[in-house]
């Protein structure tokens, strides 16, 4: 086979995903910009954020899942020339994360609640309370955002939202500064401080998309916000149908992650704290497979479009490709310098020695994430996302859970058994979504409704 359309298409996948790559890190950067910066602020403070956000996150992974339907049905859009739908699908996902905020809003100061039934020391929950009380009016800007990220990744246009994340990140570092620590003439906030920041942060990154999608040329022939569009039930339908399933599929993930630890909880704080610096290091890692699959999803997506079925399979398993051998990469520094990367963490020897016995596992754990959000993210470029749905739950929570649970606590194999039941609930998923992905793409997709108007 010819080596070129591989190297082009291989081009194309980087300089769409690279991007969309380090927006991730800037958004743990932030997320670590507040912890460090709060955690000086007071151990009550650093735990109210954290506390918060573990109420916060799942909600808005959810409105991730919604939005990022957005992206093939963009990319198929654009595939098929119907340029002037796109602005209209635009315009419609924004007015859904409208409503994805007031319902985030209205739900989010009452989470407390689950902290007080959970016997948290009052002033942890007080401050918690006024944190979730301050980033609440961020939400509106942040899933409108959400919106336009995800239209402009299906259009293979990722870097000015890259540039925006950098952006909020300087606003993040400035306002804590200012706000949590009183300078500049500014009350002492703490906690709360932080979370007034992150709001100003979303509303700096909005109003930022807004000037670009009113000033670039690349932007300009789909007119995003020339005109005035209310509620359109049939592109509602086709968002939620694509997006909720994902959203949801998000959900699951997250949550399996959030048992986890709980699980590891129970083998005392040795074991807790070396499997949160494993999971922090995959977590980081992480970013890289979801900003190919971003790439994966809009190329798939565009040649749907086209209605070319021969580079629908082409681009789609050569992204699975892509996205394992680079997982394969970060796998091998895993296993090569477990001592050095756990010792940015940690200094105490117990904790080093079970952390790189986990490791050695997330490296596996890396082979099996790349494989199945990728396979995943080819499936969404084809609008397919309610098997998918299936695929993880039965995966993540019957097989990885279920293997995890049987070897930590029936057959007590130890710490490291339960990493050997994530990973087989990952490779579960990715054999699933592959083999999905491959019947699908044998077939002409219209036929069964996956290139829908």
């Amino acid at each position: 086979m010819n080596a070129t359309p591989i190297i082009e298409e291989s081009r194309v996948l980087l300089r769409i995903g690279l991007p969309v790559v380090i927006s991730g890190v800037l958004n743990l950067s932030m997320q670590f910009v507040d912890t460090v910066m709060t955690g000086h602020a007071g151990p009550n403070e650093l735990a109210a954020v954290a506390s918060a956000s573990a109420l916060f996150h799942p909600i808005f992974c959810l409105g991730i899942g919604v939005m990022v339907a957005l992206t093939p049905i963009v990319a198929q859009l654009e595939g098929s020339g119907r340029i002037r739908k796109i602005g209209t699908s635009v315009r419609q996902g924004i007015w859904i994360s409208m409503l994805l905020a007031l319902l985030s809003m209205l739900v989010l100061p009452h989470l407390d609640s689950l902290l007080r039934w959970m016997d948290y020391e009052p002033e942890v929950v007080s401050i918690t309370d006024d944190y979730l009380e301050a980033i609440i009016w961020g939400l509106p800007a942040a899933f409108a955002f959400l919106a336009i990220r995800h239209s402009l990744d299906g259009l293979g246009i990722t870097r000015p939202c890259m540039y925006l994340t950098l952006l909020g990140l300087g606003v993040n570092i400035i306002g804590n500064y200012t706000l949590i620590f009183g300078n500049f003439g500014f009350p002492r906030m703490g906690a709360v401080g932080a979370g007034w920041t992150t709001t100003i942060a979303h509303w700096v990154i909005l109003i930022g998309a807004l000037i670009y999608l009113q000033s670039s040329q690349r932007t300009g022939t789909i007119r995003f916000l020339s005109r005035f569009d209310w509620p359109i039930w049939n592109y509602w339908r086709e968002i939620l149908r694509i997006g909720i399933p994902s959203g949801l599929s998000f959900g699951a993930e997250v949550c399996m992650f959030t048992v986890v630890a709980l699980m590891m909880g129970k083998f005392g704080v040795t074991a807790l704290a070396a499997h949160q610096i494993s999971i922090n290091v995959a977590a980081l890692t992480f970013m890289i497979p979801m900003g190919i699959s971003a790439a994966i999803t809009q190329r798939v997506g565009n040649a749907v479009g086209q209605k070319n079925w021969k580079e629908v399979r082409f681009r789609g398993w050569l992204g699975v490709g892509v996205c394992v051998g680079v997982m394969g990469l970060t796998a091998s520094i895993f296993i090569l310098f477990p001592k050095v990367i756990i010792g940015l963490y940690t200094s105490d020897s117990t904790v080093t020695d079970l952390a790189i016995n986990i490791l050695w596992m997330a490296a596996l754990f890396q082979l099996s994430d790349g494989l199945q959000v990728s396979s995943m993210s080819a499936l969404r470029g084809l609008k397919d996302t309610r098997i998918p749905l299936l695929t993880n739950l039965f995966s993540y929570w019957l097989v990885g859970m279920g293997l995890a649970y049987l070897f930590g606590f029936v057959l007590e194999w130890g710490v490291i058994s339960i990493w050997g039941g994530l990973i087989a609930g990952l490779s579960v998923a990715a054999i699933l979504h592959g083999l999905r992905f491959y019947l699908l793409s044998q077939v002409r997709i219209p036929e069964l409704h996956y290139a829908q108007t």
